[in-house]
């Protein structure tokens, strides 16, 4: 009986499955295969490094790259390789900070989307570095090519309190006229970006206060993802707004889900004639009683 059943098995077509994969941060590991481990007492105030990765300013090869999944994710860690001293970083970091103190390696959340002091991701945009390597310096690599499917996102306490209060560096409070955002972009084998998603993290007085699930399935498949920042508080030496944010699930599919509510078009949509909502933190057109991205595609959201 056994192998009857066993030759009926083998005579089925086969059939490929999509795999659902989502960054699992307990797995998260330097290059060389070290668990991340987390500052028990380090610095104070703004800078404090507690429950923090403690090699956040380490700038050897070894930390260039922080590994989830069996090294399916690859988040970008000081891609300058810099932190003249130990005193600067960019790119990626881990995080579990359950204070928001306006600390640059908390979240207004005060934790990941698991609750609060579970880990989670802080990125910090450095636009020099961006501008002097040709590519983001946020970037999270994939092992092979994956449909993203969402990642979670979160404001960042510093930048919170920036945008609120200001007073912090040379950053002024907002208005309903300033803008945070943050651009998502599917990049290929080359780091060069090749579709665009964009999340407000700040926009028409509104500002976002904890864990929004923001889509990605406009990106199609790709090799990866780069983060970008802009901000309308520009100074003489550029953004004054500080260029941190909190993500986290980051989840994506190993075959593509159909959906035809995010095409990417071919040009934005024109935003004459059309009335600005947000929904779920992101800035919406609708013209006509449809709702668009500010990339052009269709959302279905009840108004």
């Amino acid at each position: 009986m056994r192998r009857f059943v066993f030759l009926l098995i083998i005579g089925l077509p086969l059939m490929v499955l999509a795999e659902v994969i989502t960054m699992d941060l307990a797995t998260a590991t330097d290059i060389a295969g070290n668990p991340i481990t987390y500052c028990a007492d380090y610095g104070l105030g703004y800078y404090d490094g507690t429950d923090v990765w403690d090699s956040t300013y380490n700038d050897s090869g070894v930390c260039q790259f922080i590994y989830t999944n069996e090294a399916r994710f690859m988040l970008s860690h000081l891609p300058s390789q810099n932190s003249y001293g130990g005193q600067s970083w960019e790119g990626f970091t881990l995080s579990r900070v359950s204070q928001d103190t306006a600390n640059v390696f908390g979240c207004v959340a005060n934790g990941g989307i698991a609750g609060e002091g579970t880990p989670y991701v802080i990125g910090y945009f450095s636009d020099w570095v961006t501008m002097t390597q040709g590519y983001s310096s946020n970037i999270i690599l994939f092992d092979q090519e994956y449909y993203p499917d969402y990642v979670y996102i979160c404001q960042n306490s510093n930048t919170m309190k920036a945008i609120t209060e200001g007073g912090v560096f040379n950053a002024r409070a907002f208005t309903e006229e300033d803008t945070l955002a943050l651009i998502i972009s599917a990049i290929d084998g080359s780091f060069q970006e090749i579709a665009t998603t964009v999340y407000y993290l700040a926009v028409d007085g509104e500002k976002n206060n904890g864990w929004v699930k923001v889509p990605l399935n406009a990106l199609g498949k790709t090799a990866g993802l780069s983060f970008r920042m802009t901000t309308t508080d520009m100074g003489q030496f550029g953004m004054n707004t500080p260029m941190y944010f909190a993500l986290d699930a980051l989840t994506v599919n190993t075959e593509s889900i159909a959906n035809s509510l995010y095409p990417i078009p071919n040009s934005p949509l024109p935003e004459s004639n059309c009335q600005k909502v947000i929904r779920n933190g992101q800035l919406l057109l609708l013209r006509d009683g449809v709702c668009y991205t500010m990339m052009g595609g269709i959302v279905n959201f009840e108004l």
